[in-house]
């Protein structure tokens, strides 16, 4: 049972039918939300620029284009954003293949390495792709945590808020995916020790480490 419930108690109806009633009548919000799901299939297509700026923009970007704004479309506990994002193409029509850093100041995407790191990610990944989901994704996003950003001002207590800030975010990226008509699915357990990774990001592993993966590409349906 994946559930708890209390059967001795008073309880009160909420009405089981109200979200389907409201993606009936054409809800978009709801109909994104519903259709939520993690990707185990990818088609061969690969990712398109228009795709990718849309889903990091609306997923962790700036809330708008103020310069001397810096909240971000996800909450972050006393907004320190301890998060960084780096992006892997594997394959792309209209983006090199290589690693990039997500500048979320400017809305870029920094070129850190180029070159094809398919097997790379395929292998730190092995054990996960292999069960569950098809390799044929074109893109990757990775996560990074930089501990002391959130450390630095609630201690030990920051850790936690730094995990807490990467359900935000991946609940955005699920969602906004899932509206933009991509698929995407959390990885989050590699292959080997995360320092691999973290090496082939170039982080330096007692300031910054990855720890979350999320493969993204076209659903097969």
């Amino acid at each position: 049972m994946q559930y708890k419930i209390y059967p001795s108690t008073k309880t009160i109806p909420l009405g089981k039918n109200s979200l389907i009633t409201a993606r009936q009548d054409g809800d978009s919000f709801l109909q994104t939300l519903l259709s939520r799901k993690s990707t185990l299939a990818f088609t061969p297509e690969n990712i398109h620029l228009s795709d990718l700026s849309q889903l990091l923009t609306l997923s962790c970007g700036l809330r708008n284009d103020n310069a001397d704004s810096q909240f971000r479309t996800y909450a972050s506990a006393g907004a320190r954003y301890p998060i960084e994002v780096y992006v892997v193409i594997l394959r792309s029509d209209d983006i090199e293949r290589g690693i990039y850093h997500y500048n979320v100041r400017d809305n870029t995407l920094e070129l850190i390495r180029t070159g094809d790191y398919s097997e790379k990610m395929n292998s730190f990944y092995k054990n996960q792709i292999n069960k569950i989901i098809t390799s044929d994704f074109p893109c990757l996003l990775l996560f990074s945590m930089v501990f002391e950003r959130s450390m630095q001002k609630y201690g030990e207590r920051g850790y936690r808020f730094a995990l807490l800030d990467a359900g935000h975010m991946s609940q955005n990226l699920y969602l906004v995916a899932t509206y933009l008509g991509l698929g995407i699915v959390g990885l989050g357990a590699g292959a080997d020790s995360d320092d691999r990774l973290d090496d082939i990001l170039g982080l330096i592993h007692n300031e910054e480490n990855a720890f979350y993966g999320f493969a993204v590409g076209n659903p097969l349906i």
